[in-house]
């Protein structure tokens, strides 16, 4: 896909007001403004409200959209720039220039909106229940219906399920991504800190295309993987026979992925390493070989406990029977999150749990973030992981009906692992998944990248 291609905004609001089920009225929706830090004159890094996002392509702030429903025409807004701002900030592209780049039908300076939206004469304005209308004007405030509880489900509910673009953006992001967690595996050192590797990993997506990290990156040697959200990123890398946990990944065009790996800072995974990391990658690829449509995410978490706890069975960290071992929720104390979840233009992308919909009340499965049925176009992270965390071992022991099937000494084995995630990003597809992670994750894959750059 090049990097050129025409955003597709117009059919995300076309596909947005078919979720609203309505033939008329007007779609109205602001993106984000620059926000000064408190009593400074420093701007926060401006990121675009996401659902702005989805229905625009622009990431620029201070602008706006509206979609006539009835006629399907739509209409960008854009920020008007005079000469004083713009020795600041550079001269913008006319308003055809906007239109054309972003493939709207007709384009406005914000000052404008109320104009144009009372000239459109709507019935109802469907908006978003954080979006600030003042731009609408008070004529339009004062006689025409303001709804601002629909366009949010409708929308969430639009982005969901990606069109080609999306998914080549996607795909584009995770190979990027995908490329800099290797370029990590082959510059890690013993003496190194976490923080370095962060470092690098950022400047690699954003030298190779990318907009900006996805999410706060988490690389985590040894103990710290047992924080499953370790941002701290500050500890020296300096034992050979622990692992690190790098949770990174980028945003490409406003797509974000979202990668986990955990490799040796040896020369090769020590024994106990090896084995932890074998169950969860057995886990992982059980779990993504099961993804076609019309099963139930949860099901999929469900599938990652049971091979999770075979696998823990042969280390002899788990004991008893396996249909008990389920039963009880023993795995979701070494697992105590989600197998995945949406992914999009957020790393949580919205959508998980539509109306009515519930959490399950049990280890691990209360974290999902996601419950439906899986659909052609849904994009999901699979990342299972087993980890030894000191307070949810501790509620183990102390809960008898999961105590009696956890082996506390042998656990005692493998806690200095800390933990092991694998991440990737999948697409369901007709017939089954398109996984667009290309990050090697494999054993003997791992360590000859690492034997490699010992050599080197």
């Amino acid at each position: 896909m090049p990097a050129s291609a025409i955003y597709p905004a117009k059919q995300h609001l076309l596909a947005t007001a078919r979720n609203l089920g309505v033939d008329s009225g007007v779609i109205f929706v602001r993106g984000g403004d620059t926000i000064i830090h408190p009593d400074s004159d420093t701007e926060y890094e401006f990121r675009q409200d996401s659902n702005f996002y989805y229905l625009s392509g622009v990431r620029e702030p201070a602008c706006a959209a509206a979609l006539d429903i009835a006629s399907g025409r739509a209409i960008l807004f854009v920020n008007h720039v005079d000469a004083a701002e713009a020795v600041w900030i550079g001269v913008p592209p006319s308003l055809e220039d906007y239109r054309k780049t972003y493939g709207f039908d007709q384009t406005e300076y914000t000052c404008d909106i109320a104009k144009v939206v009372e000239a459109l004469r709507p019935s109802k304005v469907y908006v978003l229940p954080h979006h600030n209308l003042e731009q609408l004007g008070s004529k339009t405030l004062d006689s025409v219906a303001i709804d601002s509880e629909k366009l949010i489900t409708a929308v969430h509910e639009a982005r969901v399920f990606k069109d080609d673009h999306e998914i080549e953006t996607m795909r584009r992001a995770n190979r990027i991504s995908s490329d800099a967690h290797v370029q990590l595996m082959r510059n890690t050192r013993i003496g190194m800190n976490e923080s370095e590797l962060r470092g690098q990993f950022i400047g690699q997506v954003i030298t190779k295309g990318c907009d900006y990290e996805a999410y706060g990156s988490i690389v985590a040697r040894g103990r710290n993987a047992a924080t499953l959200h370790y941002t701290k990123n500050n500890m020296e890398l300096d034992s050979s026979g622990e692992m690190v946990l790098v949770d990174a990944g980028g945003t490409f065009e406003g797509y974000a992925s979202d990668i986990t790996r955990t490799w040796p800072l040896g020369l090769r995974f020590t024994q106990e390493c090896r084995e932890i990391y074998e169950v969860v990658l057995s886990m992982q690829k059980a779990v993504i070989d099961a993804c076609v449509p019309h099963k139930q995410w949860e099901d999929m978490h469900i599938l990652a406990n049971r091979v999770g706890a075979e696998g823990l069975l042969r280390l002899g960290i788990l004991k008893g029977d396996i249909d008990s071992i389920m039963a009880n929720y023993v795995v979701g104390y070494f697992m105590p999150h989600g197998i995945g979840h949406l992914i999009g233009i957020d790393t949580h992308d919205v959508g998980g749990y539509p109306s009515g919909t519930e959490r399950i009340d049990a280890p691990g499965l209360r974290y999902l973030r996601c419950r439906r049925e899986m659909l052609p176009r849904m994009a999901f992270t699979v990342e299972p992981g087993l980890y030894f965390v000191d307070a949810v071992l501790a509620d183990a022991k102390a809960a008898p009906d999961v105590a009696k099937h956890i082996d506390f000494d042998v656990v005692a084995k493998y806690r200095s692992v800390g933990g092991v995630r694998i991440e990737d990003d999948i697409v369901i597809t007709e017939t089954g998944y398109d996984n667009l992670t290309v990050c090697p994750k494999e054993v003997a894959d791992i360590e000859a990248i690492r034997i490699d750059a010992y050599e080197k």
